[in-house]
């Protein structure tokens, strides 16, 4: 790309104007009056200890680093629009314009891989063709003149030609990206400069994290050739709210010649500058019992504060939408609250349109709230055995005050649900999240994995005898290329089936357990019942390994005895127990004149597990053997609590 010095130069200084309006105040003073390796060791303390993410984070961010418009892929090595959403790799196919990938540009192997910072530094990660990047594989970057192939592009691969170099076969980009992967390769030999230990020694460009002679010259050239765009001072303030440190080489190209080149005699003269404000939580509320809203004083990047991944509460209350605007944000919270009990929410990594972080913090909540919805019935999976062993029916395993009935997830066939095969069920580790029992354990997970699933069905069959106003929640984490839709039904009968409308618990983010809630508070159909159904329809997975994992599936609901507005269905009960609470044995009562005599009963403990049965008759029931706490008497559909002391 070669250009007039004039135009060469203005443009450079364009470059600058812009560039700094953008760069935090204050952010390189320590650089002032440094040089050469002193300005590169000055630089290397400025960018180190950065925010590094989690690889598969990479791609949710991607969507603010490296998308053109509409969502479409910034891929520097092909000319292929690749959805941001939908093309992410699974199968990465024998050809161009498939699926986009993660590509480490300074290759894995020459960094030792592993899951340290450079693994997952989207500095030098780009999205690029998946099926170029193998062809890449670990080749070098170069000058191709015997071409053995070239992309759609422009870009090629052939014997490597520059003068020096290794004659091996390397990859050329085109002209316009050139600069981009010279000045990724100066951040690296900076940023690692004193975290090399594990780096390769040699590989064909580099010497652990410096560049061979050859490689230098190269991309001082590429950097003069194609200098800083627009697009590179964006991802660079993009990755900065990610990642909390920049390129200094996109902020400062002319500091390439300042450490590597003629340059490197004379010091940086910078303008020392006040740092800028940081912005502080200037007025917090909760304004009403699932609604709570936060003030700034400084203006915040919209994106960066509606990011889920910066927000943390307790393992049973979660996240469930963020709204920013007018320098106000809305955090609207789901889960299972006390009422009177104080709440903290951990944020992290908020970024100020000033370009100065907000220091990670908590807002503290206290929630006065009523709350009369109670856990009632809980699949935790704890001791899920993994395939092809898991199971295709599963019976609740932790039972909550008085439901005691039979609750099953069935994955079978039964009750129109699918068959799933023994490829789409697994067991994998779980979580405390959304655990409503008072000692939590995380255990293990259920999975339901694989695009061949896609389309089947899983049906919840469970009481509501004596509750109403109902809710589901359950912890779901979602793989990249895992179902991205749930649909929920309802039934009576098993057999027809409603749709719940607008109903989804399927998370946005991918890579970390959210607490999900399905509302069924609308649905009076579903109140007081022997049994009901729910059943769940997984879509939208898009290879073999793509999974959801669900734990902890809690139904909740409202005691009818406990509602002076449901005094009606509450004369409906035909049984009480006397004395209650009592010192183990009881007489069974009926509010009717019907002859219950000959009826069954039986006694489960607070676990819902049996511990007698036996007929009602004209004797006292007696459990003075078992230990003191609650217990619960079913008769005929029916629960009545009984409390021994």
């Amino acid at each position: 790309m070669k250009k007039s010095i004039f135009i060469f130069f203005c443009i450079i200084f364009l470059i600058f104007l812009q560039i700094n309006a953008q760069i935090p105040s204050g952010f390189y003073n320590s650089v002032n009056e440094k040089k050469g390796k002193g300005l590169q060791i000055a630089l290397n303390q400025i960018i180190n200890n950065h925010r590094a993410v989690s690889y598969s984070e990479v791609w949710y961010y991607y969507q603010y680093t490296d998308v053109k418009h509409s969502g479409i892929i910034w891929d520097i090595y092909s000319s292929f629009d690749f959805e941001y959403r939908t093309d992410q790799c699974i199968n990465i196919g024998n050809s161009e314009g498939i699926c986009y990938t993660r590509e480490h540009s300074f290759c894995q192997s020459w960094f030792g891989g592993g899951q340290e910072a450079p693994y997952t530094d989207i500095f030098h990660l780009y999205p690029v063709d998946g099926w170029i990047n193998t062809k890449r594989n670990n080749n070098p970057f170069g000058k191709v003149e015997l071409v053995s192939q070239v992309f759609s592009n422009g870009s090629k691969m052939g014997l490597n030609t520059y003068p020096g170099a290794p004659v091996v076969t390397c990859y050329e980009p085109i002209d316009e990206y050139k600069g981009d992967i010279a000045r990724s390769f100066f951040y690296m030999a900076t940023r690692y400069m004193f975290e090399d230990e594990n780096f390769q020694n040699p590989s064909p460009m580099t010497f652990k994290s410096q560049l061979q002679p050859w490689a230098l010259k190269m991309f001082l050239e590429w950097h003069q050739q194609d200098p800083v765009s627009q697009k590179e001072i964006d991802r660079n303030n993009a990755i900065y709210a990610v990642q909390k440190n920049r390129n200094p080489f996109i902020d400062h190209p002319e500091w390439v010649a300042k450490i590597w080149d003629n340059d490197s005699i004379n010091p940086v003269k910078i303008n020392i500058e006040e740092l800028p404000v940081k912005p502080i939580i200037k007025w917090s509320a909760l304004i009403d019992n699932r609604t709570l809203k936060i003030t700034f004083t400084q203006p915040l990047v919209a994106w960066c504060a509606e990011n889920y991944l910066n927000y943390y509460i307790s393992q049973a209350i979660s996240v469930s939408s963020l709204k920013y605007q007018n320098d106000t944000l809305t955090i609207h919270l789901s889960g299972l609250f006390s009422q009177n009990s104080t709440y903290n929410l951990s944020i992290k990594n908020l970024l100020a349109k000033n370009m100065a972080f907000l220091n990670d913090t908590i807002v503290s909540f206290y929630y006065p709230f009523q709350v009369e919805q109670k856990p009632l019935i809980s699949w935790t999976f704890d001791i899920l055995p993994s395939r092809p062993n898991t199971p295709q029916v599963i019976a609740a395993d932790y039972h909550l005050l008085d439901t005691v009935s039979e609750a099953v997830l069935f994955c079978g066939g039964v009750f129109q649900s699918s068959v799933w095969d023994t490829d789409e069920l697994n067991a994998f580790s779980g979580t405390t999240t959304g655990d409503p029992r008072p000692m939590q354990k995380a255990g293990n997970a259920i999975a339901f994995v694989n695009k061949t699933a896609n389309g089947k069905k899983v049906v919840f069959k469970f009481p509501t005898k004596g509750y109403f106003n109902l809710s589901l929640s359950m912890a779901v984490q979602r793989t990249a290329t895992g179902f991205n839709t749930h649909q929920w039904e309802w039934s009576l009968d098993g057999e027809n089936y409603t749709l719940i409308e607008d109903a989804t618990t399927c998370p946005n983010t991918t890579g970390s357990f959210v607490l999900t809630t399905l509302n069924l508070t609308t649905i009076a159909e579903l109140d007081d019942q022997e049994v009901v159904f729910l059943r769940l329809t997984l879509d939208g997975c898009n290879g073999p390994t793509g999974n959801n994992r669900l734990d902890n599936i809690t139904i909740h609901g409202v005691s009818i005895y406990n509602n002076d507005i449901n005094i009606l269905k509450k004369k409906d009960s035909r049984f009480f127990i006397t004395p209650n609470p009592n010192r183990g044995e009881f007489q069974i009562n009926t509010h009717t004149s019907n002859d219950y005599t000959n009826t069954d009963y039986i006694i489960c403990n607070s676990f819902g597990q049996k511990i007698k049965t036996g007929e009602i008759g004209n004797s006292s029931v007696d459990i003075s053997n078992f230990p003191n706490g609650i217990y619960f008497c079913k008769i005929l559909g029916e629960c009545v609590k009984v409390v021994k002391y």
